[in-house]
């Protein structure tokens, strides 16, 4: 059973690091037909004739992975929506490529206007296995708070 984070609880400029994920060429083929259906995504050979010399991932995939990654960590973070994001992608996702990601709280502050959230700053990287940056996120969100001295609440979204 996942523990839960609550703003009080977020360490500053602590860096907690996911495990691995290889990417499945037939995973960022289906998303990239589905949500982002260019050659260079979804045709190989196609993709051998660009700028990349091959296939590469959306950007959109490689932040779904991330953020499924960062989700995984325990404890997780009792986020309560997202406020602004700042992305770079510096080098593509390729598939087979292994992915680690890292999230860090670099800011947070108690809500101006409402007790029971605060506002934390955090500074995703993801690395494939040659150690080259794929992704650099910073995203700002809100985040419950302790209540009363009560631990925040997660209620899990209903399964398929």
């Amino acid at each position: 059973m996942a523990t839960w984070w609550t703003f009080d609880d977020i360490p500053l400029n602590q860096p907690r690091t996911t495990k691995a994920y290889v990417v499945p060429e037939g995973e960022l083929l289906a998303y990239a037909g589905r949500w982002d259906p260019l050659a260079m995504h979804t045709d190989a050979e196609a993709a051998k004739g660009s700028a990349h010399g091959g296939l590469i991932a959306p950007a959109v995939y490689t932040m779904a992975v991330a953020n499924a990654l960062i989700d995984e960590l325990d404890p997780g973070t009792l986020s309560i929506g997202g406020s602004e994001w700042k992305v770079r992608f510096p080098h593509p996702v390729r598939p087979g490529d292994r992915l680690v990601a890292t999230s860090t709280c670099v800011f947070k502050r108690e809500s101006r206007t409402k007790a029971d959230r605060g506002i934390a700053r955090f500074e995703i990287a993801m690395t494939n296995q040659k150690g080259e940056p794929v992704l650099e996120w910073e995203t700002t969100v809100l985040v419950a708070r302790k209540s009363g001295g009560q631990q925040g609440r997660h209620i899990p979204i209903a399964q398929d």
